[in-house]
Parts: structure tokens; C-alpha cells; sequence
């Protein structure tokens, strides 16, 4: 031990017994840090799983309601069959949509995520929040309104009944029927105050006529209010008009979007520009065609706006497209892994502080190397040191004396 680190031994004789002990103690720090790692619950972590546990129950008797009609689940596009999943084409389809979005949306954990929005924008029991709903998501209307009753609020939801693609697009099961069958079944506590056709200018515009008779009749037979104006402008007006006096007197405290309905966030294109998730202040753009949201986001209303729902999912821990229905408690928003800083940020600045000394070292051991060659290549004799000598090297005349003087003969 004493001669490894005596500095008489050379430095490169001792550099691999450092180096390995500099990696045996990293190696030493890491399993230290690790013993120290736990699951952290995040903030309001009951409201959270009650809300999801209540979403699954909804998602159970959806399943278990279609399994009892004549209508075949396609195992392939719902693996699980739970329903939730429309058809590629339907006559009530009113767009395009992307089917790995609504396998995504089919998460109870979703309803933990709307809780944990409403937390953050402040809301307080008994709050009015206005839903504006489509039947493109049913999975996420369900998760929306379990959450906001979980928490006390007082959710205000308007319909779209038309759907995407791989939506609630069956003429026999619209969004409104599941509603319905919730509300029937006391697992929900509210039901939609008023219902369009949806798809372009809110008034079914891309549908057949038969389509749009049976969105008709779908919003007949649950018994919800029509908005059938002539114009989008008009249909807008007519919701906000709803919600407003639903509110009082309060107001409206907050307003959620799913979907891509018109009546709600304008154009696709508008859409886009709008954050996924909750918003304090809505962004100024000049928008192509102002919505019910853009409305209340110019009255600083706080806006949860969900669109783009891979994105979403992926932000929190919840699987894209599963093959299978996601337990309750899964994602960061139930609980964080972290660390005791205590111990991790001491054995950090220690370790750092090792390296530091190690390559503090090497660098005096290099220096001094280089200083001994250099003194050693000048080749001053001990006798020609003293007083009046002269500090260079003494060279002779002779060639003889000097080899390195010596050049060969050039060859003729």
C-alpha cells in the first residue's frame, strides 16, 4: 500500500490500481443510490383511482351490453371487445380517424388524468365546467364525466352525436345510447342538455340523408334537446347560450374540448394550434373560425383541450394502441420514481471530487515527467556547473568527439 502511493513509484506503474478503484467505488455510489429509490404517490392520488375504478365499471357494462346484441365486435379492431370501438364506415361516420387514437383512448386511467387537470386549473366543487363532447372518443366523454362528478364539479356536456371513424359511429349505439345506458344504470349522474349532428358546419354536411335521419332519430329516442340551426355561427351561439344559463350563477369555471367538433374548436386547422391539455390563457392567433372554445378561452375561462391523444398518452406513461385494457394505476400520474437526495447528491459531489483529485495527479506526475526529460536532454556535465559556467552544453570541435555531426558522403 505504501509504495502505491509513495511518489517515488511512476505514475503509470500506479494508474491502473487507481482506476480500477475509482470504478469499484462509482460502481459502489450507484448500488447506493439505487438501495434508495421508491415509488412516490403523486398529488391526489384517491380522487384519481376512484375515478378511473368508476371508468372501468363503465367500460364493463358498455362491453358486457354490446356482447348481448346481434351486432359482431370485431375481435381484430377491438381486441378486447369492448365496444367502445366503432366501425371503419358507417352512415353516421363523419370523418376520417386514426383507429391506434381510439385503442388509445380506451384507458380508464384517463379519467385520472382529467381529475389531476382539474386540480391543477383550481377548480372547486360545485364549479360549472362546460364538456363539449363527440361521439368520436365515447371512452374519453366517460372518463370526463366521471372525473368532474368524482370531484364534485358540475359538468354542463353538449353532444355531437356524429363520430370519426372507429368511433361510437353505430346508428344503433350512438354515444348518446351509451349515455344513456349509464345514466339508467346510476353510473353516471348526468346526461348531455342539448345534442347537433356534428360533422362539418355541426349540421351533419358530409352525410346522406338517411345519416343524418338516423342521428336524428338516435337524439329522439335518448330524449336530449336538438340544436338544429341553419348556420355553424349560429349553432355556436345556441351552446354557449346553453351553458351560460346552465352556469349560473356562477359561471362557467372551465371548459373541455374532446374531439375535433366544429361547433367547439372552429376547423381542424384551428384545433391544432390549441395546447393538448389544460390552459390558464388560451394563445391570441387569427383563427379560421372562432369556437365555443376560442368564445370562453377570450372570457380567460381555463380551457383542458383534448386532441391529439397519442401525444397525450405518451406525456404521461399510458400505452399507445394496447392490446389490452390498461389496469388502474398505470402511469406517472399515479406515482413518480425518485430518489433520497440526501444520499444521492453526497456520493455525486464525493465521487466528482475523487476524479477530480485523480486527474489532478496524473497531470502533476506528466508534468514532472516532461521537466525531468527536458533537464536531462541539455546534458550539462556536474564539473561544469559552478561559478562562471557557462549554461550551455559544451560541444567539441572535433567531429570524431561529436557523432551526431557526422554526415555520410554523398554517393557519386
Amino acid at each position: 500500500m505504501k509504495r502505491i502511493f509513495s511518489s517515488s513509484v511512476p505514475w503509470s506503474q500506479r494508474a491502473d490500481v487507481f482506476l480500477f478503484a475509482l470504478a469499484l467505488i462509482g460502481v459502489l455510489f450507484h448500488v447506493l443510490g439505487e438501495s434508495t429509490r421508491r415509488l412516490r404517490p403523486e398529488p391526489y392520488l384517491q380522487e384519481k383511482m376512484s375515478a378511473a375504478t368508476r371508468a372501468v365499471r363503465c367500460f364493463e357494462v358498455i362491453r358486457e351490453h354490446r356482447l348481448g346484441t346481434p351486432v359482431v365486435v370485431d375481435l381484430v379492431n377491438d381486441p378486447e371487445g369492448s365496444g367502445l370501438i366503432g366501425e371503419e364506415f358507417t352512415l353516421t361516420t363523419t370523418d376520417r380517424g386514426i383507429l391506434d387514437s381510439k385503442l388509445t383512448s380506451v384507458n380508464p386511467n384517463f379519467a385520472a388524468l382529467f381529475v389531476e387537470y382539474f386540480e391543477d386549473l383550481g377548480l372547486e366543487p360545485g364549479d360549472p365546467v362546460a364538456i363539449a363532447m363527440t361521439g368520436s372518443f365515447p371512452a374519453l366523454n366517460i372518463c370526463a364525466l366521471v372525473a368532474a362528478e368524482e370531484l364534485s364539479l358540475l359538468p354542463l356536456p353538449i353532444t355531437s352525436v356524429g363520430a370519426s371513424m372507429w368511433g361510437a359511429n353505430d346508428p344503433s349505439f350512438t354515444w348518446l345510447d351509451m349515455e344513456t345506458l349509464l345514466y339508467e344504470r346510476g353510473l353516471i349522474h348526468t346526461r348531455s342538455l342539448a345534442a347537433s349532428l356534428g360533422g362539418s358546419n355541426d349540421r351533419g354536411r358530409g352525410l346522406s340523408p338517411n345519416g343524418r335521419s338516423l342521428l336524428e332519430e338516435a337524439i329522439e329516442r335518448n330524449g336530449v334537446p336538438l340544436i338544429a340551426e341553419q348556420t355553424l355561427d349560429e349553432s355556436i351561439a345556441a351552446r354557449i347560450a346553453i351553458f351560460d344559463a346552465e352556469a349560473e350563477p356562477r359561471g362557467i369555471r372551465a371548459y373541455v374540448n374532446i374531439g375535433g367538433g366544429s361547433a367547439s374548436i372552429g376547423t381542424s386547422l384551428d384545433g391544432g394550434l390549441i395546447p393538448s391539455g389544460p390552459s390558464v390563457k388560451l394563445p391570441e392567433y387569427n383563427w379560421t373560425q372562432r369556437g365555443a372554445l376560442q368564445h370562453y378561452g377570450k372570457r380567460r375561462v381555463p380551457i383542458v383541450h383534448v386532441l391529439g391523444l397519442q401525444t397525450i398518452a405518451k406525456r404521461h406513461g399510458f400505452p399507445v394502441a394496447p392490446e389490452t385494457i390498461p389496469t388502474v394505476g398505470e402511469g406517472t400520474i399515479f406515482h413518480q420514481e425518485v430518489y433520497d437526495l440526501k444520499v444521492v447528491v453526497p456520493s455525486l459531489l464525493l465521487y466528482a471530487l475523487l476524479c477530480f483529485g485523480l486527474l489532478r495527479s496524473r497531470n502533476r506526475a506528466e508534468r514532472a515527467a516532461r521537466e525531468g526529460l527536458v533537464t536531462s536532454g541539455l546534458g550539462l556535465a556536474p564539473a561544469a556547473q559552478g561559478a562562471g559556467a557557462s549554461p550551455y552544453p559544451i560541444i567539441s570541435a572535433s567531429p570524431e568527439a561529436n557523432p551526431a555531426t557526422i554526415r555520410s558522403a554523398p554517393t557519386p
